[in-house]
């Protein structure tokens, strides 16, 4: 619960903003090279994810790209080890990935959660162009956080680079999670991904038929329970 005292954290105000209608990606050209990021912390999830969502890149991803892993843990073959600026931070470890010093301004970032199974092409969302692109929030109450960060592209900027200079350790006390802060800190600079581009297992696939997905749907998120692991369903396990 967020106290008076703790409204403003570094000029960034803690109490939910308004909740318009999100606005939803352009599409643009593909760049010429992509960095596809990914965090790895603690002992939920094996270095079998780590390969497999590296494997999964690789096959859906038409363009040239470097496949980094923010961890302290020992990485795969093929992937870039990037050790994280303010240590292991746990269910907060996201935050690093915004460090003035993680990313060239010239990048061009997707980033994607460990737990995110791709089962289509990325192409469409790696050419989005807005600056910074995030999922809208799935679940029905989006007080805490209107958008998701399991699926994010950006390009870094001063602006993305205040969700790491403006976090200090008393955030996490007040606010659930990464995603909670990021759409604090960016607000309005916020775009959202098309509701068929990356689709929620949880509240989707649970429904007697899919909501959002089509044909052109990239990824299915496994925020909460259960994990890829745990599901027996084909396309699943052959994506995975």
């Amino acid at each position: 619960m967020i106290t008076q005292s703790q409204i403003t954290v570094g000029g960034v105000d803690l109490r939910t903003p308004p909740l318009p209608a999100p606005p939803r990606v352009t599409q643009g050209n593909l760049p010429s090279r992509l960095t596809v990021a990914c965090v790895w912390w603690g002992n939920l999830y094996s270095v079998d994810y780590v390969k497999k969502l590296r494997d999964a890149v690789k096959r859906n991803l038409s363009v040239p790209h470097d496949f980094v892993c923010l961890t302290t843990n020992v990485v795969p073959e093929g992937v870039i080890k990037i050790t994280p600026p303010r240590g292991d931070k746990g269910w907060w470890q996201k935050i690093n990935l915004f460090s003035p010093d993680m990313f060239g301004p010239s990048q061009r970032i997707l980033y994607l959660d460990l737990d995110l199974v791709v089962i289509g092409s990325l192409d469409e969302i790696a050419s989005s162009r807005e600056p910074f692109c995030m999922i809208e929030n799935y679940g029905p109450n989006k007080g805490h956080a209107a958008h998701n960060s399991s699926c994010m592209v950006w390009t870094p900027t001063g602006k993305t680079h205040r969700i790491f200079t403006q976090f200090d350790e008393t955030i996490p006390k007040s606010l659930h999670g990464d995603q909670c802060w990021i759409w604090r800190v960016m607000l309005n600079d916020i775009t959202d991904f098309h509701q068929y581009q990356c689709v929620s297992y949880k509240y989707e696939k649970q429904q007697p038929q899919w909501r959002h997905q089509n044909e052109k749907t990239a990824c299915v998120v496994f925020h909460g329970q259960p994990k890829p692991h745990q599901v027996k369903d084909p396309y699943i396990v052959q994506a995975w």
